[in-house]
């Protein structure tokens, strides 16, 4: 319940920063101080109320049962202290630079080297621990079980990530960490499946029945965490494989990035609603075959004069391709940036793949079931009465 609060108020003082103008945010294209005001009230009152309840219904909080080292308890708690610290080295590299100019102590900037330096090696053993979990027991678990049970999916884990590295032309430690992770989720998970539909003794021809028994919550969680694993490849593969270029461009030149060509076909002059742009058209082929047209534009809004670029991206399953118009350079010549960067889809899609496993898990029939027998013994207390 706590961290449900904190993680409200969060959002809230978020929301505050970036809305108010207190913080340069690329999310602040619509600041005023007296909607920054007016949250910052909602916040006082909404977290205040919060806590002022938890307090009082806390004493009537259980502690729960005592637990070994080695249990599922110790890996759900390790990860909840080891993301509270992340969002905690979030917070701090976000307030540190408003901190420091409020005290007059001159203005610094916090960028990714901090988040990178501290964020990262707190999310690796974060989801170690998430690839245990589900295969240790309640209360007390057995460590050299444990090591039995999940050898081939770490062995299986290091040899993907290695590969994968491999076929992407590089191969980079910190890229190798990330994909390990990522694969010993998903290989943990199927060993955790396999043992739930086929124990040990048990004909193959009761896996389907005993997998169409899983509880809803259990399926949620594996939706969950693969949408963690998802949203791990996506990140170690663009942190590494990213490629960004900016190439002077005339009528008919070809610059190839990643296997992909991009040939400049020129700009023409097109008016829109409220702005006069400059639209690019670039041709992308790969493997010689041709794949679409990219049309960036360099936009002038009429009544403010402030240009903006408006960037083509061609999505797909394992890349994204980004090519945006930069300052023309004469005689018809522009500079063009393009990016090419891989499996960029994939964080969204992590993303969208946990919030679908928390919806499953949270209309599990048990819940249901339980509220009903709670509101039950409720009536029954009162009737008594």
């Amino acid at each position: 319940m706590l961290l449900a609060i904190l993680a409200f108020s969060l959002s809230l003082l978020g929301t505050f920063l970036v809305r108010s103008g207190v913080l340069s945010s690329v999310h602040a294209f619509a600041t005023d101080p007296r909607r920054g005001l007016f949250i910052l009230a909602f916040l006082v009152v909404a977290v205040g109320a919060s806590l002022t309840l938890y307090a009082w219904r806390a004493p009537k909080v259980g502690l729960g049962a005592r637990f070994a080292l080695v249990s599922r308890e110790t890996a759900l708690l390790g990860n909840n202290v080891l993301l509270v610290v992340a969002t905690g080295a979030v917070l701090l590299g976000t307030l540190y630079p408003l901190l420091l100019d409020a005290l007059g102590m001159g203005k610094i900037s916090v960028g990714p080297p901090y988040f990178d330096a501290v964020f990262m090696p707190l999310m690796a053993p974060t989801i170690f621990l998430m690839g245990i979990g589900p295969l240790a027991r309640w209360k007390e678990a057995s460590l050299p079980d444990l090591a039995r049970r999940l050898r081939w999916a770490a062995g299986v884990s290091v040899v993907v990530a290695v590969a994968t590295g491999w076929l992407a032309g590089r191969i980079s430690f910190a890229a190798t960490v990330g994909l390990f992770m990522a694969f010993w989720i998903v290989t943990s998970l199927l060993t955790d499946l396999l043992e739930r539909i086929h124990p040990a003794g048990t004909p193959w021809s009761d896996a389907p029945r005993r997998a169409r028994q899983l509880p809803r919550a259990m399926v949620g969680m594996m939706v969950a965490h693969l949408g963690v694993a998802a949203f791990c490849i996506g990140v170690s593969m663009v942190k590494t494989y990213e490629v960004e270029r900016d190439v002077k461009m005339s009528l008919g030149d070809s610059t190839t990035v990643n296997g992909y060509t991009f040939t400049f076909r020129g700009t023409r002059e097109l008016p829109g609603p409220n702005y006069m742009a400059t639209q690019g058209l670039i041709e992308v082929t790969h493997n010689g075959k041709r794949l679409r047209d990219m049309r960036p534009e360099k936009r002038v809004y009429r009544v403010q004069n402030n240009p903006m670029t408006e960037a083509a991206i061609a999505t797909g399953f394992t890349r994204d391709l980004y090519v945006s118009l930069g300052e023309p350079v004469g005689g018809g010549d522009w500079i063009v940036r393009v990016y090419v960067k891989p499996f960029v889809d994939w964080i969204w899609g992590g993303c969208l793949i946990m919030a679908l496993g928390g919806v499953l898990a949270a209309t599990d029939r048990r819940y249901r079931s339980r509220k009903r027998a709670e509101e039950a013994s409720a009536g029954l207390v009162g009737a008594t009465a």
